[in-house]
């Protein structure tokens, strides 16, 4: 079985289309989602309905809960506070109806859990896994509570990374394709379709290979422009000439993007 894995969408409706449409190419048999369906982004019901049709196992994140009102976003940056309080306002109640509905944990294909973004001290769709504390103490909670699981795929950080737990010593795979060693645990981050914020700007998603036991990460360009300035006309991106400045770094990234720099990023 292959799966493509995405989070953290963040209702920019381009970028999901147009990771979709890649992963369609590349004929996986099933695709899943970490989580953060909602916030920052223009287009919540739109994702949400895509997410809906085409039956894309998803679990729930912390923008997601947020939206629906069982928290508040006291803890969020401004930016993501204002998407939130924006999202409750336009969010169809079909929307609202299925976001209700997910649950906070999923298994995928018996070996490896879905959470959005860490499973200590229980699933939790708050705490980040930067900190090597957290990122440890996650790991020694899966080998607790799912001894049989090889590692869990998260979400949250919007960066694309692969944790290896390994005779008790942690460390991180490189390279866009990692092989999962079967005497080693995994956490792994496929990066943020709506967001990315790992210094590319491309949507990110994985592709994990379970029968070769797999990883490997691809990025997607997408009509950022479209995105941002529906963002920007939602009143989501609120700083003066902030619009403007992230459409000129988008621009200015992609004419700096020679072959050369190009070859170095994953496809």
């Amino acid at each position: 079985m292959r799966y493509a894995v995405i989070s953290d969408v963040h209702a920019n409706l381009e970028a999901l289309k147009a990771v979709l449409a890649k992963i369609d190419a590349k004929g996986v048999d099933e695709t899943v989602c970490l989580g953060d369906l909602v916030g920052y982004f223009a287009n919540p019901n739109e994702c949400v309905d895509i997410i809906r049709r085409r039956n894309i196992k998803c679990i729930m994140g912390n923008h997601d809960r947020a939206a629906l009102g069982e928290k508040e976003p006291t803890q969020f940056g401004e930016a993501a506070r204002r998407a939130i309080y924006w999202t409750r306002e336009h969010a169809t109640p079909d929307t609202l109806e299925y976001l209700a509905k997910l649950p906070t944990l999923e298994i995928l294909d018996r070996d490896f859990l879905m959470v959005h973004a860490a499973l200590h001290p229980q699933p939790n769709e708050d705490l980040r896994l930067y900190a090597r504390v957290n990122v440890e103490r996650t790991f020694h909670k899966l080998i607790e509570d799912h001894p049989g699981m090889s590692g869990c795929f998260f979400g949250h950080i919007h960066t694309c990374v692969v944790h290896e737990y390994r005779d008790g010593r942690l460390s991180k795979a490189a390279g866009p394709v990692v092989r999962l060693d079967v005497t080693a645990r995994y956490l792994v981050n496929p990066g943020s379709v709506g967001q990315p914020r790992d210094g590319d700007p491309r949507a990110a998603f994985l592709i994990f290979d379970a029968d070769q036991r797999t990883i490997k990460f691809h990025r997607v360009l997408y009509d950022w422009a479209a995105s941002y300035e529906k963002a920007g006309r939602a009143g989501l991106i609120y700083k003066e000439n902030a619009l403007r400045k992230s459409i000129n770094w988008l621009s200015d990234w992609v004419e700096a993007g020679t072959d050369a720099i190009k070859r170095r990023l994953p496809k």
